[in-house]
């Protein structure tokens, strides 16, 4: 329905159009008719006079307050008149013209008759679009709305399923839901979207090869039969299991998620699987006995390794951890690929900015801000980084980028950046400094890297400017534009490549299966990588995806640099 309105306020700006010259297929494009409107118009086939006119009780009645070129070129059937009866070419008759415009048949005894002018109405898109605009706008709006909703159940993308909500739903913590087998172990925001959330996975399948390859070889080794394990992650399609999540969590939601997965009667899990390090330490605070059957922690974000490695280092971590963050293939593609796409679309599809020629500060030239960093200079962007480390501050001036402390800039900016994993890298000194209308967001971790709780002021006022875009608006009337509300930009506003999280989840499966299955003894009470062989066969997986194949080492070869023919192939100390 609404590319049928769009065409027909397009189609009031050309001349008029006689349909009777035209056949169906050349009438399509000029009129930008769906297919069934314009089925509707074709002459009947069969016998009979394929030019006669519509007998009157299929006629359209006179449009009145409901009708529009919506309604008109809906493809109700019999409603719509045939193309040819709009001009008769009876030789028995002859056209004329009315002083006032419309249309005549001058019958052979010279009977002057004024031809049914609903069905000209019909047809000249000029005449209606005229009509159209006079009715209240909110009126056609609210019709447009409803006809897109109800078209588009079964076909809107993932992005809009993410960001479009109501406001005044309920709560899912205040919802009972069930799922087709009876169960209400899960909490999320409307469990009716599952056949929708079946048909996301399938797609995503198809962009997982690693993952997939692992669950096929797993369906007959099982390894991990017994495993119960509690996970806290970013929550996308492509994860796929009984959540407690929903977007737009409160803190006091995020927190009650979690205790709902960990404080259950009759299960107690035995295998943590952690991203930021959020689940291990409400565990560590609320329910410390657990981790005498907890057999071992895979984590896979700077944050929530830097915590993990504080326990060790104080003698408080009492399981292993698999440190999968700094795992090769995670490190690489989750964080260096995946930012460098996914920080442009965030920025599109939130403000609908140009890039080229923007001051841009990235502070952080890790693995995620050296993505963004390129992201934004490939389109043109002036960029600026800021860096704590000088091995990366180096990098970053040979790569090309000014290094400058955020002070420096602060006021020059149109967009900043942060991608640290630390905390308060933006201050409230520094949005005080910003300049209107500069854009703020983060693309580290969790929403601490900004100080997002320094603007919930009284002096200060906040206008929310579309799903994950704020206005916050300074008393002389500065504004800055706050994404997510400082989350994370790549997760709360785009997507996430399924390939990428195809690398990332394959990694920690593996992660779980080797420290699930290891014997005892062979990891103590501390902080491990991924074995490098683990590293190397989760990029071999993905490999077929390219149609890519492996030089093969020959035994003299193999001799030669002292490697096995089968990996690894590098040392835990290269860096690549």
């Amino acid at each position: 329905m609404s590319v049928q309105v769009v065409s027909a306020a397009a189609a009031a700006k050309v001349p008029e159009v006689e349909l009777k010259d035209l056949s169906p297929s050349e009438a399509e494009p000029q009129l930008g008719l769906s297919t069934a409107a314009v089925s509707a118009m074709a002459p009947p086939a069969g016998g009979g006079d394929p030019e006669a006119p519509a007998p009157a009780a299929e006629r359209p009645p006179a449009p009145g307050p409901g009708s529009g070129p919506a309604a008109a070129l809906s493809p109700a059937a019999g409603k719509v008149p045939q193309a040819s009866a709009m001009k008769r070419s009876d030789p028995h008759h002859q056209h004329q013209r009315h002083r006032d415009g419309g249309e005549a048949l001058v019958s052979p005894d010279g009977t002057v008759t004024e031809a049914p002018r609903t069905v000209k109405k019909q047809i000249q898109f000029a005449d209606q679009k005229q009509e159209f605009n006079k009715r209240p706008t909110k009126i056609g709006r609210r019709s447009l709305s409803r006809s897109i909703s109800q078209s588009s159940t079964d076909s809107y993308s993932s992005a809009a399923s993410y960001t479009d909500s109501s406001d005044d739903e309920t709560s899912p913590r205040d919802k009972q839901q069930k799922n087709s087998k009876g169960s209400s172990d899960f909490c999320v925001k409307n469990i009716k979207q599952a056949e929708f959330g079946r048909r996301e996975i399938e797609i995503a399948e198809q962009e997982m090869p690693a993952l997939m390859a692992l669950r096929k070889r797993a369906q007959g080794e099982k390894p991990l039969a017994g495993a119960k394990i509690v996970g806290c992650t970013h929550i996308t399609a492509q994860t796929a299991f009984p959540v407690f999540a929903w977007k737009g969590e409160s803190e006091d939601d995020f927190w009650w998620c979690i205790d709902r997965c960990v404080n259950v009667e009759g299960w107690q899990p035995n295998m943590i699987l952690d991203d930021g390090g959020d689940l291990t330490h409400w565990i560590y605070k609320k329910y410390p006995n657990m981790f005498k059957k907890i057999k071992g922690i895979v984590e896979e974000s700077v944050t929530g390794v830097h915590r993990l490695y504080q326990l060790s280092k104080a003698g408080k971590l009492c399981v292993p951890a698999m440190n999968v963050n700094d795992s090769v293939t995670k490190q690489k593609f989750d964080n260096l690929y995946c930012c460098r796409e996914s920080i442009l679309d965030g920025l599109k599809r939130t403000t609908d900015m140009m890039f080229g020629g923007k001051q841009v500060v990235v502070c952080g030239y890790g693995e995620v801000g050296k993505g963004c960093c390129a992201a934004l200079k490939a389109m043109g962007s002036i960029v600026y980084v800021t860096e704590i480390d000088p091995i990366c501050a180096l990098q970053a001036c040979m790569d090309g980028f000014r290094l400058v402390k955020l002070n420096e800039v602060i006021r020059q900016v149109d967009i900043v950046i942060t991608c640290t994993g630390n905390k308060n890298v933006v201050t409230r000194e520094h949005l005080d400094r910003m300049k209107n209308s500069c854009i703020v967001c983060n693309m580290g971790h969790s929403n601490t890297e900004i100080d997002v709780a320094s603007l919930r002021t009284p002096e200060l006022t906040w206008e929310r400017v579309r799903s994950q875009v704020d206005h916050v608006i300074w008393p002389d009337g500065k504004r800055i534009v706050l994404l997510a509300e400082g989350r994370l930009l790549n997760l709360s506003c785009s997507t996430v490549p399924t390939f990428v999280l195809s690398i990332t989840a394959t990694t920690q499966a593996l992660a779980l299966i080797e420290l699930y299955n290891a014997p005892e003894g062979r990891y103590k009470q501390d902080v491990y990588l991924l074995p490098k062989k683990m590293d190397e066969y989760v990029a071999s997986l993905h490999l077929p995806t390219f149609d890519a194949h492996l030089t093969e080492l020959t035994d003299e070869q193999a001799k030669y640099l002292g490697l096995n023919k089968n990996g690894p192939f590098k040392p835990n100390y290269y860096r690549y």
